[in-house]
């Protein structure tokens, strides 16, 4: 099991942080998929929630994605294509949206602008992507409840309460599903290792 600071960075509302953690956590996907054989690892990767987080304007393709919409809202003011619906890159002057053509939107710390002032960014209400490859993937398709993916892992890993469990299409023994747990094992303490 690994988490980055994908959380974080949305939470303080910077994006370009969630961001970066986002291709960290991609990059150390792949160097586990290295390290391990799909035919023997089960590979996992979701989200236990969505964000407030939004690509907003119609901004046309090859606009920079921390760089202004080149259209401009209603109260003639700039916004940039990345947005957040809450959390505290809400500022209004006297009324009014801040101005932010001469702000730094490109700095690491540049906090995009919410609609709604809050201390923090909230999470999101929309189903999140699971992706699985290995063996036993296939149970994992289409929309789920969060506990059905703890039960597929510890299915696939022949753990309490499916010791019992058959054995899986890859192999020919159920001894199998002690090769298959130390697989497991040692993909995600890999993970743990890349990240720490």
């Amino acid at each position: 099991m690994l988490r980055g600071r994908i959380d974080h960075g949305h939470h303080d509302g910077i994006a370009k942080l969630a961001l970066t953690e986002a291709v960290m956590f991609d990059r150390a996907i792949q160097h586990a998929a290295h390290l391990t054989r799909e035919s023997d690892t089960l590979t996992v990767v979701t989200a236990d929630h969505s964000h407030v987080f939004t690509f907003g304007g119609n901004t046309p393709r090859g606009n920079p994605i921390f760089g202004l919409s080149p259209k401009r809202a209603d109260d003639k003011m700039p916004f940039t294509s990345i947005l957040y619906a809450n959390g505290p890159g809400y500022v209004h002057i006297n009324g009014t949206r801040g101005n932010i053509t001469m702000v730094d939107y490109y700095d690491e710390e540049y906090m995009q602008q919410a609609a709604v002032p809050l201390d923090a960014e909230t999470h999101g209400g929309e189903d999140v992507a699971i992706y699985a490859k290995g063996p036993m993937a296939h149970l994992f398709h289409g929309v789920k409840e969060q506990n059905y993916v703890a039960h597929v892992m510890a299915y696939a890993a022949c753990l309490e309460p499916y010791t019992n469990c058959p054995p899986h299409p890859h192999s020919h023994t159920s001894s199998s599903c002690i090769n298959t747990t130390s697989s497991l094992l040692f993909g995600l303490l890999t993970l743990l290792w890349l990240l720490r």
